[in-house]
């Protein structure tokens, strides 16, 4: 009995002594200074700005090909009243010319819009899909004439 109890007294000891060795302290947080919070903060804001830039690049580069689809539209109207009868040649020619002035207001807007930042850029973006899409469902009605 008095070996078990030595054996059993070891054992207690033993286990009480691993139970201590894993409770260490958590390491500390490194400490942030002024010099690095304004070195990231300057990083996030360029990669914004950068982010942006793309998503106006690509905005622009959309309208842009829209816009040479509609020129290619316009191209096929005129040939088309060159070929109409009088009546649907003054149509054509009304609805070319209203073509082209919307086409040139969207197009000055684009480029008035190079420095939109912010809720006027979303505004703008939002317009120019809605005017583009105006714009090419007219061109449509001229394939009806």
């Amino acid at each position: 009995m008095v070996p078990q109890c030595i054996l059993f007294f070891f054992l207690l000891l033993f286990s009480l002594g691993l139970s201590g060795c894993g409770k260490e302290e958590p390491p500390k947080p490194k400490e942030v200074t002024k010099d690095q919070l304004q070195k990231q903060a300057g990083e996030l804001l360029e990669s914004a700005k950068q982010f942006l830039q793309q998503q106006k690049d690509r905005l622009f580069q959309e309208i842009n090909g829209r816009l040479q689809g509609l020129d290619q539209k316009i191209k096929e109207l005129q040939e088309r009243a060159e070929k109409a009868s009088p009546e649907a040649k003054v149509r054509l020619e009304a609805l070319i010319k209203d073509l082209k002035e919307k086409q040139a207001a969207i197009q000055k807007q684009l480029q008035e819009s190079q420095g939109a930042v912010g809720q006027a850029w979303e505004d703008l973006k939002s317009r120019l899909h809605r005017q583009l899409q105006e714009l090419e469902e007219e061109s449509e009605k001229g394939q009806k004439i």
